[in-house]
């Protein structure tokens, strides 16, 4: 994987493990960005009514959270199969823990920076001949 690819890998975990997520190619993002749209109702409850977004937790939502993490980690990953995926022992904590990490990974959710910190990050690319 490219260093540069790698160097802005974060890390999740799902079934008790440690995977690197590093950001996501438009052939990913095509994929989760629209899972991630369609959550975000539930997500922005979760933040003052937790109990209240779980219920809205059903079945196909549940199924995106997999489908989000699966084809993230497909990135870094291409040899995990869907089925080993879903042989993981994989929790809701972890799933939505997961999620906001991802989004940030697609740049549906881009920390913000200063105009000093996008500075900085320019010139070390150049200094690394990004």
């Amino acid at each position: 994987m490219d260093n540069c690819i790698d160097a802005a890998a974060v890390n999740v975990t799902l079934g008790g493990r440690q995977w690197r997520v590093p950001p996501l190619s438009a052939r990913q993002n095509k994929i989760i960005d629209p899972l991630i749209l369609g959550l975000l109702p539930i997500f922005s409850e979760w933040q003052n009514d937790r109990a209240g977004a779980l219920a809205k937790l059903g079945a196909k939502q549940y199924d995106g959270l997999l489908d989000i993490a699966f084809v993230a980690l497909s990135r870094s990953q291409p040899d995990l199969t869907r089925e080993q995926f879903l042989d993981l022992p994989i929790t809701l904590p972890e799933l939505i823990a997961a999620f906001s990490v991802i989004a940030q990974q697609t740049g549906v959710f881009q920390k913000e920076r200063t105009g000093d910190e996008a500075l900085e990050e320019a010139h070390m690319g150049e200094e690394q001949g990004v």
